[in-house]
């Protein structure tokens, strides 16, 4: 987030007389348009490596034909920065209403992003771990496929998501953080309106989590933790990542804080799902990336991990606090039972569901040559073909990792 700010204009102030923007119906698609000059279109394909904010004096967003009051647009991510077809960070001065589907519900929003999928060669992955994640109660935010255009010209199946920054104020919280590495801290936003606790105080209760970590043991590491995070939460979110075989999670994840009982206590919002399926956890063959509370750790292979914490379902230890529940008895034991209880609840039928309402939502744009054709400008190609034939693999996939899951956890036996 600490990129360069570049300036390719004067940006244009949108003035008072725009209106909220509401949709009544839920076309097969739906349609964001940016209009800048063609000189800034050109840098946005051309630019590499660099998140900046939109300037231009002609800049304009329109949604499903109707002109949207933009109060910042900016070229956002990390890896999708070196690809013609960027992400935007979008921040609206009057909101829009957008149906999650035909008959769903409406979600106002006046931040969000929108992602270009540009690693994600069928553009699944993050649908599939979102889906899974809203099922077990671990994934607020809205979540939606659109397309993407610029001066007419169509930058293809764009996934669009709530602003986990626009949702912690809906909570009525006062400071969100993105997790780094090594517990840090990637970037925060502080913005007190009830509780007016000092920003500092958010900090410190966040990094006591990890200070407690080599400390205590057992019960008393378990009440410390759970008194400053939902750890239920993040223990459902560590068994969908053993599930999904999520291999780069440690900073993909938003701690927001909320005040309970005059204290504060940490909630998440997990993000960025694009490495999922994966052959390894994020630690391997990185020494820099595991945390070093617990001494020095370093994996040159899955085995390793597995030799270190056994056949456990935690899929990577790559963080202190997952390590520590991979390594203590009594915090691995009220893992098992929360998923336990979350694998009561997912089953393939779930699933199955899932995937036919990918397919619904995914078969529009697949159809469309000219959308698909944009898939040329990133990582990997995708076809109609190419799309199924990963549905049906990650389908399979999914309900054995399931379903072994199941036996490990003998859920039978527990019915």
């Amino acid at each position: 987030m600490n990129k360069a700010c570049i300036s390719i204009g004067i940006l244009l102030l949108m003035s008072s007389c725009y209106e909220e923007v509401e949709l009544t119906d839920a076309p097969d698609r739906e349609v964001f348009e940016l209009s800048v000059s063609s000189g800034t279109q050109e840098f946005i394909y051309t630019s590499r490596d660099t998140a900046y904010s939109i300037q231009d004096s002609v800049l304009a967003l329109v949604f499903n034909d109707r002109e949207l009051a933009v109060k910042e647009m900016r070229i956002r991510g990390r890896t999708t920065l070196d690809y013609r077809r960027k992400s935007y960070s979008v921040q609206l001065d009057l909101p829009i209403f957008v149906r999650e589907q035909e008959g769903g519900e409406m979600r106002k929003l006046t931040r969000f992003k929108l992602i270009s999928l540009s690693m994600d060669y069928t553009y699944i992955n993050n649908r599939i771990a979102f889906g899974i994640l809203e099922q077990a109660g671990v994934m607020p935010l809205f979540y939606k496929f659109v397309e993407f255009k610029i001066n007419g010209d169509t930058q293809g199946v764009y996934f669009l998501v709530e602003d986990p920054e626009q949702f912690f104020h809906e909570q009525g919280s006062e400071f969100i953080l993105r997790r780094d590495y090594h517990h840090g801290i990637e970037d925060a936003e502080y913005e007190p309106a009830l509780f007016f606790r000092p920003q500092e105080e958010y900090v410190s209760r966040y990094k006591d989590i990890y200070t407690h970590l080599p400390e205590l043991d057992g019960e008393a590491l378990y009440e410390a933790l759970e008194s400053r995070l939902d750890i239920n939460q993040y223990f459902r979110k560590m068994g969908l990542d053993y599930l999904l075989q999520n291999g780069d999670y440690t900073d993909e994840v938003y701690f927001y804080a909320m005040i309970r009982q005059n204290q504060i206590r940490y909630k998440i919002i997990p993000w960025d799902y694009d490495d999922i399926f994966s052959t390894n956890p994020h630690e391997v063959g990185r020494s820099w990336g595991p945390g070093t509370l617990f001494g020095e750790r370093k994996y040159d292979s899955h085995q390793d991990v597995l030799d270190e914490i056994g056949q456990k379902m935690i899929f990577s230890i790559e963080d202190d606090l997952d390590y520590a529940i991979a390594m203590d008895p009594f915090l691995y034991a009220r893992f098992e039972e929360t998923l336990v209880e979350l694998m009561l609840t997912l089953d393939a039928n779930a699933l199955g569901t899932l995937f036919e309402q990918l397919e619904d939502e995914l078969t529009p744009f697949y159809n469309d040559e000219a959308m698909i054709l944009q898939s040329n400008y990133d990582h990997t190609p995708t076809s109609f073909e190419i799309w199924q034939s990963n549905m049906q693999e990650k389908r399979v996939l999914l309900e054995e990792r399931l379903e072994s899951m199941r036996r490990q956890l003998q859920i039978e036996d527990k019915l």
